[in-house]
């Protein structure tokens, strides 16, 4: 339905699933992102709950596990196209910034801009997440843009001048296959999905287990979040404003840490060769990596059996960082026993490809922990 970075492979948040979390029982990816977990938990009768700070992964997360009947969803994709054809004849342009601008052809800027408009009128809420997500997917078909890269950059030269997209076209095709996939949910699904950060959640957020994917490293040296979600979110009504106060909820984007590094014997000593190589990076990871230990106690402290993380390593100074292990670490030291520990090799992940400092992740490490 919506591309997303570092999404998490669905046939292993199943197995996950079936595996390790009762019939019946809440599972909780407090990372939801694209919303795998939360749409494999549906399909397996567990009550699914989400969230993240990233307004983008709450928009798709919500549309990917409402069910809604194939007949209701055409009439109003037809009533949408309808309505933003006519409007685009006279729509003005004015509000779309420069830095957006540069990354669409002129031509392409008032269907974009009269299918925001239309879409954002759709009365019935599930209706306008459920177009709303397809015109952001919309956006980043027809960006101009490299496919298959994470951080952006613009085609050049033949490859520019070859792009043509036709933004209704582009929309249609991505309507029919989300029709299609909410269409075909159980009768009634719904997750509880809501924006927040991890490090936030309360007790009324109770669930028998975590399953997430955590980001690998902060945003500006792991998985570019905000960037890849930047344009799709103007598209659908959320200003640039309002996405940079947002970034500052990103683990490792907030205020410096406060003291020592979190306990970590892999850590400390990753950390020791950053620091020879790069301050910078050395307090950019400090940074993170208190963000994350602390988002680690939050999470356990709502889950009332396990937490499942599923994580690759990371690379940063030319050094790589070995997140399996600490993980592994934190969870140790906040109360929770490793139950299993599995590996896998990554081909095909969405990551960023940022060479010597952040990209390198081809192992992903699957951890189980249970409560003592």
């Amino acid at each position: 339905m919506h591309p997303y970075v570092a999404a998490i492979n669905p046939p292993l948040a199943a197995s996950l699933i079936k595996h390790y979390v009762p019939e019946g029982e809440a599972v909780l990816d407090p990372f939801c992102g694209g919303g795998g977990v939360l749409v494999e938990a549906i399909l397996q009768d567990r009550r699914a709950i989400g969230c993240d700070v990233n307004a983008l992964a709450v928009l798709i997360s919500q549309a990917k596990t409402t069910h809604l009947s194939a007949r209701r969803t055409l009439r109003a994709y037809l009533n949408i196209v309808e309505e933003a054809e006519g409007l685009m004849r006279n729509i003005s342009l004015n509000d779309v910034p420069d830095v957006i601008r540069f990354w669409y052809r002129d031509d392409s800027l008032p269907a974009l801009k009269a299918l925001r408009n239309i879409v954002y009128q759709v009365e019935d809420e599930s209706e306008r997440r459920l177009f709303q997500t397809v015109l952001s997917a919309t956006a980043r078909d027809v960006m101009l843009t490299y496919r298959g890269e994470i951080r952006l950059r613009k085609l050049q030269g033949d490859d520019l001048e070859r792009f043509r997209p036709n933004v209704f076209a582009a929309f249609k095709k991505r309507a029919l296959a989300a029709m299609k996939s909410v269409s075909e949910l159980p009768l009634g699904s719904a997750a509880e999905v809501f924006m927040s950060d991890c490090r936030k959640l309360t007790s009324q957020h109770d669930c028998h287990t975590v399953i997430t994917s955590p980001p690998y490293g902060d945003d500006k040296n792991g998985v570019g979040y905000f960037q890849f979600s930047r344009n799709m979110l103007f598209w659908i009504g959320v200003s640039l404003e309002y996405q940079k106060r947002q970034r500052e909820a990103f683990l490792g984007c907030g205020a410096d840490a406060v003291g020592a590094p979190p306990p970590s014997a892999t850590l400390q000593q990753t950390l020791a060769v950053i620091r020879e190589r790069k301050a910078i990076h050395y307090r950019e990871a400090a940074n993170f990596y208190s963000d994350y230990r602390e988002g680690l106690r939050q999470i356990g402290s709502i889950a009332r059996e396990r937490v499942i993380i599923v994580i690759g390593d990371r690379v940063l100074s030319r050094t790589r960082i070995n997140n399996g292990h600490i993980t592994t670490d934190f969870m140790r030291e906040l109360g929770w026993r490793l139950e299993h520990y599995y590996t896998r090799q990554l081909t095909k992940k969405r990551i960023a490809n940022l060479g010597g400092d952040g990209g390198g992740i081809s192992l992903e490490h699957v951890m189980v922990f249970r409560r003592p």
